[in-house]
């Protein structure tokens, strides 16, 4: 391959993964596995040169959501935070105050989940995973500033949401690896 074709074919093997992880993650409790299966394919090309495929993808997924924790803990983000949701909007005492805590708490879950995701290999165990979060704020604020770029850009151009899974996993994946 040429030296100038490597750098495309990388671009277009983190948008195969982004569109993967983005198609996986639809039903919203799959997204964590999804992310996963997707930092798997990933760290499986950078370190072994390994092409992803959506079979290979399909695999890594299912490994993923057979540990129920997997799919229990995107879900109880979720509920508790459509729960909070429902109190500051139906005019819960003190929600100008709580709004931003709330909003940070499930921001730091989400960048908790996404790290979690990030370090999972097939056969690691979730609740093991979970219960030991990597104690690295300067990994977070990189995680935190990727997040919210991807968030922008798809704001600005909502059809890089098919790919942004993507990026949010290469930008997983590196925060792990640095």
């Amino acid at each position: 391959m040429n030296a100038w074709a490597r750098p495309l074919a990388l671009l277009a093997e983190v948008l195969l993964i982004g569109v993967l992880v983005c198609l996986a993650a639809l039903p919203l409790v799959t997204a964590v596995p999804a992310l996963a299966a997707g930092a798997v394919l990933l760290r499986e090309l950078v370190e072994g040169g390994r092409t992803p495929t959506a079979r290979r993808f399909a695999v890594l997924l299912g490994r993923a959501v057979r540990d129920p924790v997997a799919v229990l803990a995107p879900l109880a983000v979720l509920v508790v935070g459509a729960l909070d949701l429902l109190a500051l909007a139906g005019g819960l005492p003190g929600a100008a105050a709580l709004g931003p805590v709330i909003g940070l708490a499930l921001a730091a879950a989400a960048l908790v989940l996404l790290r979690t995701a990030a370090r999972w290999s097939p056969g690691d165990r979730w609740a093991a995973l979970l219960a030991r979060p990597p104690l690295d704020p300067a990994g977070y604020a990189y995680l935190a500033g990727a997040l919210a770029v991807v968030a922008l850009v798809v704001a600005q151009a909502p059809a890089f949401a098919v790919v942004a899974p993507g990026l949010l996993v290469l930008a997983a994946v590196a925060v792990e690896r640095r």
